[in-house]
């Protein structure tokens, strides 16, 4: 499969189309009847954001780049009968529901360089870099062949984590640490008229209590291994 990824947090309350990444993925699927199947996934995605797509944020300043890759094991119900026996659907619409383990590594450029962000501890906190998500989505599939498929889906994933941007809580004392963290955790100082930081300890930087989402649009081309057979 491949196709788009990008993300909603503290940097896209909205989604921004011009933050949108190639992913794509590899799966199998177990089909346990013509209505249900199992389908495992290895997947990378990739997501960004950046305050300058936002007015209002823009003396925020900030911006992140994330690279993840993602295993998970989804359930597909066809919402129409679906296999390769001729009494059945060729075409399938189907919704998905699952549960995922990703590993992510938020990062920010700093004099042209990619810098990652947690072991700078940006809010002087501390969080995982692997952690669960739930996948669920929606899509719809067609059988070119008995034993060809091809596909396209649109897939959320809700975290449980606020940090896939780096962002969630509220500034931090910027004096206490070193140059690339005085540098990233604050970069208002960068928009500013007099160049210095226009943020203060304790100053809201994040919103905690909406959780960072993902989301994945993809095409899909599957090869049924199944035989064909006829009733003996």
């Amino acid at each position: 499969m491949f196709g788009g990824s990008n993300y909603h947090g503290d940097l896209a309350y909205n989604i921004v189309p011009q933050e949108t990444h190639f992913s794509g993925g590899a799966f199998v699927k177990y089909n346990l009847n013509e209505y249900w199947a199992i389908r495992p996934t290895l997947s990378y995605l990739k997501i960004s954001g950046s305050d300058s797509n936002f007015e209002e944020y823009n003396l925020r300043n900030l911006s992140f780049r994330n690279k993840m890759y993602e295993i998970s094991n989804v359930v597909e119900f066809n919402f129409q009968s679906f296999s390769n026996r001729a009494i059945h659907n060729k075409t399938s619409v189907y919704a998905l529901l699952g549960v995922a383990l990703f590993v992510h590594k938020p990062e920010a450029m700093l004099n042209n360089e990619w810098v990652e962000l947690r072991p700078l501890q940006t809010e002087k906190q501390r969080y995982r870099l692997m952690q669960l998500s739930v996948p669920v989505g929606v899509g719809v599939k067609h059988a070119l062949a008995p034993n060809l498929i091809v596909g396209f889906e649109a897939g959320w994933r809700k975290t449980f984590t606020d940090y896939l941007d780096d962002v969630s809580t509220t500034y931090a004392n910027t004096e206490d640490g070193g140059g690339a963290y005085r540098s990233l955790a604050d970069r208002s100082y960068e928009v500013s008229e007099s160049g210095r930081s226009l943020a203060s300890e304790g100053d809201v930087r994040g919103d905690p209590n909406l959780k960072d989402w993902y989301f994945q649009t993809a095409f899909s081309i599957s090869y049924r291994f199944t035989p064909i057979r006829c009733p003996f």
